[in-house]
């Protein structure tokens, strides 16, 4: 993925995640420490604890045996945490692997990986999410506290809206494009088309203009 941004003349480069998408970052970035990362934006990090207790017993034993049995691949007859589709292997994974498993309600929860991370970057949260044991602030603040540069991290509540930003699409995007133009006025003003000359202010470049170039 960087190899093509910088293939394709992209400056900066912000790495984001969804969900269970923030999570892999934070994996990502704990396991190379990859310095042609400029920022991270994590939106909506998955309590994957939370998750899994909506897990009945009856559903981890079928989970266990498809897999003991060689079926991992086969699409389990009920939908895993009561919406998801997925394969047993899938679900076992879910279940069993704690790779993706770093962030938590608990204050004394194992928050290795991101207390590895150098880079500063945004975590962004719906005041509604209700895979927060119904505490969205203090969740979001809780992770942020264990990054070794927290003070430097920016943390961004839409009020009113759950984990995917029902109803609060235009606001999610109105306060990414904010909170990129404030990065990229910090930023060395990049040079648009080579040979030209920077731009006075880096402010007066377009968030477009950044992204093409």
């Amino acid at each position: 993925m960087q190899a093509y941004a910088e293939q394709a003349g992209y400056q900066r480069i912000l790495l984001a995640g969804h969900s269970l998408g923030a999570n892999k970052v934070i994996y990502y970035l704990s396991q190379t420490q990859d310095s042609r990362i400029d920022r991270f934006i994590l939106l909506s990090p998955a309590n994957i604890t939370h998750l899994t207790n909506a897990i009945s017993e009856n559903e981890r034993q079928y989970i266990r045996q498809q897999v003991q049995n060689g079926q991992g691949q086969r699409l389990l007859p009920f939908e895993l945490f009561g919406w998801l589709p997925a394969l047993a292997d899938t679900a076992y994974q879910w279940l069993y692997s704690d790779l993706l498993n770093n962030v938590h309600v608990e204050t004394d929860g194992d928050f290795s990986q991101i207390r590895s991370i150098q880079h500063r970057g945004a975590l962004l949260i719906g005041t509604l999410d209700r895979f927060t044991y119904g505490d969205p602030k203090h969740f979001l603040q809780n992770i942020n506290i264990n990054f070794p540069h927290s003070e430097e991290n920016t943390l961004i509540f839409i009020e009113k809206t759950g984990h995917t930003y029902q109803q609060k699409e235009q606001e999610l995007a109105d306060r990414l494009l904010h909170l990129i133009q404030t990065w990229q006025a910090d930023w060395p003003c990049p040079q648009l088309d080579r040979g030209s000359p920077c731009c006075p202010t880096s402010s007066s470049l377009s968030l477009k203009a950044l992204l093409e170039k």
